[in-house]
């Protein structure tokens, strides 16, 4: 992939801004404020070896890259049926879409970010709609099922940029408050909450020196997201009971 093909690829995806949106000015400032008060707000929530984590450390600044997603690339599929060869080439296949990543592991928020999945990640095996792991599937579907039984998948399309921070939060706190003896008390939900937002809503990057912020959830650069999406996608289940399926059989 060409170095300006790529950049088109990736600016397809900033120019977005239901998702992201370019700033001029540099929030570093207004995000260790909020980090600060934070702390003192809530002091009382942790140790003094928790206050120097998240504290002491030289931040820098997180980076934007992509990962091509060759194999959702028809054109590229069709480029390897038909050229039927160990080596295929393509140019510029226009239906190449990009893996967004963040790398950001000394970013402000990284490590709030941290503590807080440590923090909320009890939570998660305690969802009603938590699955592990491929084995714990298994476990879950009977052994045996009707003859007219149909087995249907769900995808949900780019999850992590489509949970909106409002939401997310609201999944979270639903999900504290259900499973409150999950959490260790001495973190008081307001604290959890908080933290969280901060992490959300700090969320910035460059990309070929132009700074960014991610408007919603982005897991590859947040790591509380990966303990965020199971209480989410487990409040989609619970509250939204209008949404229309259609099911396509495959043979």
């Amino acid at each position: 992939m060409d170095t300006d093909f790529y950049k088109e690829k990736v600016l397809e995806q900033l120019n977005d801004e239901e998702y992201y949106k370019q700033i001029t000015n540099n929030p570093d400032k207004a995000t260790k404020k909020r980090l600060k008060k934070l702390i003192k707000d809530y002091n009382q929530c942790l140790t003094e070896k928790e206050i120097a984590y998240l504290c002491d450390f030289d931040p820098k600044e997180s980076n934007f890259y992509g990962l091509p997603k060759v194999h959702k690339s028809a054109q590229i599929q069709n480029t390897v049926r038909d050229q039927n060869n160990i080596y295929v080439e393509t140019f510029r296949p226009a239906d190449l879409k990009l893996r967004p990543i963040i790398a950001g592991p000394e970013s402000l928020t990284q490590r709030l970010s941290h503590f807080i999945d440590l923090v909320i990640k009890h939570l998660c095996p305690s969802i009603p709609s938590y699955i592990k792991d491929d084995m714990e599937f298994l476990n879950h579907i009977p052994a045996i099922v009707p003859e007219e039984t149909l087995l249907t998948s769900f995808d949900v399309t780019s999850l992590y940029t489509n949970i909106p921070h409002d939401l997310g939060l609201t999944a979270v706190k639903y999900w504290i408050e259900e499973k409150r003896d999950e959490i260790d008390s001495r973190f008081e939900t307001n604290f959890i909450l908080e933290a969280t937002k901060i992490v959300l809503e700090e969320n910035t990057f460059y990309f070929d020196g132009n700074k960014y912020r991610q408007i919603k959830v982005y897991v590859s650069s947040i790591s509380s997201c990966s303990s965020l999406r199971s209480p989410f996608l487990s409040n989609v289940a619970v509250y939204r009971t209008d949404i229309g399926i259609t099911i396509r059989r495959q043979h």
